[in-house]
């Protein structure tokens, strides 16, 4: 099974074919880096449902992210991510975090969340969701096939 820094290097890897895209020319520098860093989150993701480097590593964002959303009392967006962190943590390893379901359920939901708080057009986020599903894509085949 691959380990942490072989699920960046291809989350990394899978960015690239972002650059096929005619979307990724007009992209600013900054949105260009948060592509690479949401297919290095997301090429993580699926093994937070397991004792592992990458838990490790989102444990911590998200006691970060929850404990600053109450010190600014945001109560219910600090709630809801409290919950949403329980439904990995509860499921099997290699369950729905392993799935196509699941590569298409958690980066499109994040999508949804952030067209209704941030608002705009859903073409100003596609190329954000499309790194997410990409690094998510990787792990998934590098855990197949190594």
């Amino acid at each position: 099974m691959p380990g942490y820094k072989t699920h960046i290097t291809g989350a990394l890897l899978f960015c690239g074919l972002l650059s096929l895209f005619p979307f990724w020319l007009p992209l600013p520098i900054t949105g260009k880096i948060v592509c690479a860093a949401l297919a290095v989150f997301f090429g993580l993701w699926p093994d937070v449902d397991a004792k592992s480097k990458g838990q490790a590593i989102y444990l911590t964002i998200f006691l970060i992210v929850d404990s600053a959303l109450i010190y600014v009392k945001e109560y219910e967006k600090a709630a809801y991510l409290g919950l949403l962190i329980v439904f990995p943590i509860l499921a099997r390893h290699r369950g729905w975090t392993h799935s196509l379901l699941g590569m298409i359920v958690v980066p499109g939901g994040i999508f949804l969340i952030a067209l209704h708080y941030f608002g705009g057009r859903p073409a100003d986020f596609f190329p954000y969701l499309f790194a997410a599903v990409l690094g998510y894509a990787s792990h998934l085949i590098l855990d197949r096939f190594f």
